[in-house]
């Protein structure tokens, strides 16, 4: 079965895809010289997925432990929304 993801540009011109991992965490890489790493360091995952969720979504993460399903069908709709 495929992978699904969310991939992430910023205005500051940083890359990320979002996805679930096999525990229903979220799973953040980053793009660094063409490569996709994994960023492991759970500090790390929330702060950026809190600053992409309110970048993207144009509002505040819901709360400390909100469903990683919620916020990725939250990012997915907002991306829809920018589509022509």
């Amino acid at each position: 079965m495929p992978e699904i993801g969310l991939w992430i540009h910023t205005a500051q011109d940083e890359v990320f895809l979002i996805r679930k991992d096999v525990q229903g965490y979220p799973c953040l890489m980053r793009m660094r010289d063409g490569t996709l790493i994994s960023v492991s360091d759970r500090q790390e995952i929330k702060q950026l997925a809190t600053s992409l969720y309110a970048q993207v979504t144009g509002i505040p993460y819901p709360h400390a432990h909100a469903a990683t399903r919620q916020m990725l069908w939250d990012l997915l709709e907002a991306a829809v929304k920018q589509l022509p």
